[in-house]
């Protein structure tokens, strides 16, 4: 059964994935998609790992969907117990005290993302250092998201900041001189792209996709074509750890 659920998930996933990085993927998926699950249950007398998936959040399908194929009915029968006692350990934290203060100051925080960090530092803190795994505070998010749109507006002169969806041509890598005068070789892109080179659990991008909507108050019609056609293309996230990229996605 795992070795089934390591082959699809090099084809459907990483196609050079290790067994060690798959065990260590799965089992990081597993305790901290339980996590996710507890935290979103209003009925922790009943919580399991058969009602787990069903708690996770709507918001995250990729979660909801990972976690089903590898802790639902398609759970190895060896490694049950183990899962099980984690629910049960879950199901007996007193949850509530866990999370009495959190986010008092914002009142934004998801203790799902915000908690990676603590989690992956008692779980292997050797990957912890050297990924460079650290939970950045709402606030320094919104203030370093803020500046950008700042320098952007007045650096740059782009009058909209990180809503910009305004495009240009640039030459294909490889073409020839010769082509672009005729038009040809380049490829047409938006001018202002969003980068994160280690997303984490996208507290960064969710930052950015925030302070993009509250300044559109006005043009709250145009959201919804706005989306697929001038701020999803424009946003690129590159992550090596798979749990954070399943928690963020």
């Amino acid at each position: 059964m795992l070795g089934e659920q390591l082959e699809s998930f090099q084809k459907v996933l990483i196609k050079d994935l290790t067994s060690n990085q798959f065990a260590d993927m799965y089992a990081q998926t597993i305790c901290y998609g339980l996590f996710a699950a507890r935290c979103n249950t209003d009925n922790p007398e009943k919580f399991s790992r058969e009602t787990a998936a069903f708690k996770l959040p709507k918001t995250n399908p990729f979660l909801r969907s990972i976690f089903g194929q590898i802790a639902g009915p398609d759970l190895d029968d060896r490694i049950e117990w183990a899962v099980d006692d984690l629910a049960t350990v879950l199901r007996e934290t007193d949850m509530g005290e866990i999370l009495r203060d959190f986010g008092k100051r914002t009142r934004k925080e998801d203790p799902v993302v915000h908690f990676y960090e603590t989690f992956l530092a008692e779980y292997d803190p050797k990957i912890w250092e050297a990924r460079g795994v650290y939970y950045t505070p709402e606030p320094v998010v919104s203030y370093i998201v803020r500046s950008v749109d700042y320098i952007l507006k007045t650096k740059f002169g782009i009058g909209k900041g990180l809503a910009d969806e305004r495009k240009i041509k640039i030459p294909l890598p490889g073409s020839r001189a010769a082509r672009y005068s005729k038009g040809e070789g380049t490829m047409e892109t938006h001018q202002v792209l969003i980068l994160d080179p280690a997303v984490g659990t996208g507290t960064f991008m969710y930052g950015v996709i925030n302070h993009i909507y509250e300044n559109s108050q006005n043009q709250k019609g145009m959201w919804s074509s706005y989306v697929p056609q001038h701020l999803l293309p424009r946003l690129f996230g590159f992550e090596l750890l798979m749990a954070p990229y399943t928690v963020g996605t």
